[in-house]
């Protein structure tokens, strides 16, 4: 089964029309404020404080999530353009079409993807069991 790369190409475009959309939508505004007993308004406002903290660190993390894809769905773009598109980016053999149907901004074949994502999980457990600053061990 051959690539169809204009049929992927527009996918890619469509996909990356939505991402770039998505990442434009703006957060909602601030929270409305408030009547009353200036300590149940205090301990509102606290409570407000930190569920807006949460869903700031919600939303970055969406945007981050939403950006990566950006990113991946330019380079297969990309690399339409350079005639390497449906190429495996570390081995350069053919990824599968079935796995371009699923995600037509895959870097990577199956087996290199394994390895990547391999690599990046012993990375994550190296980094969370550093110590941070202040931590001592006796």
């Amino acid at each position: 089964m051959a690539i169809d790369i204009a049929k992927m190409k527009k996918r890619l475009e469509e996909r990356r029309h939505e991402l770039e959309e998505n990442l434009k939508d703006p957060t909602a505004g601030p929270p409305p404020q408030g009547d009353g007993d200036p300590a149940t308004i205090e301990y509102q406002d606290k409570e407000d404080e930190a569920t807006d903290t949460q869903e700031a660190q919600q939303e970055q993390g969406i945007r981050f999530t939403l950006q990566r894809e950006l990113d991946d769905v330019n380079a297969a773009l990309k690399r339409i353009e350079d005639g390497t598109y449906g190429r495996c980016i570390d081995c350069g053999k053919e990824i599968p079409p079935k796995r371009l149907e699923a995600m037509p901004w895959a870097l990577r074949c199956i087996a290199d993807e394994e390895k990547h994502d391999q690599i990046l999980t012993s990375e994550d457990a190296i980094h969370s069991n550093e110590p941070t600053e202040g931590t001592h061990f006796y």
